[in-house]
């Protein structure tokens, strides 16, 4: 068993032990036989697709770093396993001659056509060799660069005045992204926390629609997301090879004392509930970044906290509620998501259809709700 394939089946097989499930429960939740999950956690076999693998993971309660961990590991293993296969291939397609049988003549009319096949036959097994060995060679660089993103992000900016602007990164991979990714703003289907600032006295404002309705009812009145900006990124791959999302950041390109107006809420209570994978961002604090939080997937269902590594196929998507706040600033800001499939990496970013997204704090402005007749004075507090 090489080095590569022993790590992941070893902390596969920790994981398992650690979670006291058995291999018949953990195969009936993975639909999988139980004698696949042996071969996995013994390294008997490597899964070619890295779902399982994942889903295998939080069942049995990985963390985070152990999530980030098992990645590179799968990565090293199922390298080596396309090494050993091809190595396999190479033996089977030079068999061995028979003991006794006589060498067939070489035809007259080409009398170096058989040197010439085994010339051949000599120089497509160190191609093979040199396949496998380049396929290795890959999927090491994918981890060292994760590896190296990884420990950036863990370090973090130092501490300093905020930025007024930053500069867009440049991704790694000059190609199109394997992925897509759909943005709808404040469609929790509930008004709880959806703020909009606008400059018109309550007698001048109409009365608000629906909820799915108020970002375009609020647009038509000069209205700017207010408090806290609520979106819902839907993030789906591209037909092919699955795509591993590692990280959102968070990009501003403006920050500035937020401007006087009135808040005002198209709703009269608050209620609903958060899909798993769920995301707050302080946008007040010196180096904005997501925070996965607790989301609930139903009424009297658990509370649960949902974080990255994720994997997304072309008919397996992930859904991404992000909520940027802000008490008194008006920020300017947008998001990336650092991705890879297979030996590409890149970033893709994410913003108001090629423009920043916006938010401004409320602190110290009037306040009103609608208490479906006409716009009542509130406070921001009673409906956070």
């Amino acid at each position: 068993m090489t080095t590569g394939i022993g790590d992941f089946a070893t902390q596969l097989h920790e994981l398992k032990e650690r979670s006291g499930l058995s291999y018949g429960t953990l195969a009936t939740r993975l639909h999988v036989s139980t004698s696949t999950l042996h071969r996995y956690c013994n390294g008997g076999a490597v899964p070619g697709d890295y779902a399982p693998v994942e889903r295998f993971a939080r069942l049995c309660g990985a963390s985070h770093e152990e999530l980030l961990t098992l990645h590179r590991r799968w990565l090293l293993a199922d390298a080596a396993r396309r090494e050993r296969s091809a190595s396999a291939a190479e033996a089977e397609a030079v068999p061995a001659p028979a003991p006794d049988a006589a060498p067939a003549p070489a035809p007259e009319a080409a009398p170096e056509a058989a040197p010439l096949a085994e010339s051949a036959a000599r120089a497509r097994r160190p191609r093979r060799r040199i396949a496998a060995v380049l396929a290795a060679a890959a999927a090491l660089a994918v981890v060292a660069a994760l590896a190296l993103h990884s420990a950036l992000a863990d370090e973090g900016p130092a501490a300093g005045p905020r930025p007024t602007a930053t500069a867009t990164a440049a991704p790694t991979s000059t190609a199109p992204a394997p992925l897509q990714v759909s943005v709808l703003a404040d469609n929790w289907n509930t008004p709880c926390d959806q703020w909009f600032l606008l400059a018109q006295q309550p007698a001048k404002v109409p009365p608000p629609p629906e909820v799915r309705q108020a970002n375009g009812w609020a647009d038509a009145l000069g209205g700017t997301p207010a408090g806290k900006l609520r979106l819902e990124l839907t993030v789906q791959g591209a037909p092919g090879r699955p795509v591993v999302l590692h990280t959102l950041s968070v990009r501003e390109t403006g920050n500035r004392p937020a401007p006087r107006g009135i808040g005002y809420t198209t709703g009269s209570g608050c209620g609903g509930a958060l899909t798993p994978a769920s995301f707050d961002v302080d946008l007040d604090a010196a180096a904005p970044r997501t925070k996965a939080v607790p989301g609930f997937a139903g009424k009297d269902q658990a509370r649960v906290v949902a974080d990255f590594p994720f994997q997304v196929t072309a008919s397996d998507a992930q859904v991404l509620d992000v909520a940027a706040r802000t008490a008194d600033r008006d920020v300017s800001w947008y998001l990336e998501i650092l991705w890879s499939c297979g030996d590409r990496q890149g970033t893709l970013r994410v913003d108001d259809h090629g423009k920043p997204f916006r938010t401004v704090g409320l602190a110290g402005d009037p306040a009103y709700f609608y208490n479906g007749t006409a716009w009542e004075p509130t406070s921001v507090a009673a409906f956070s």
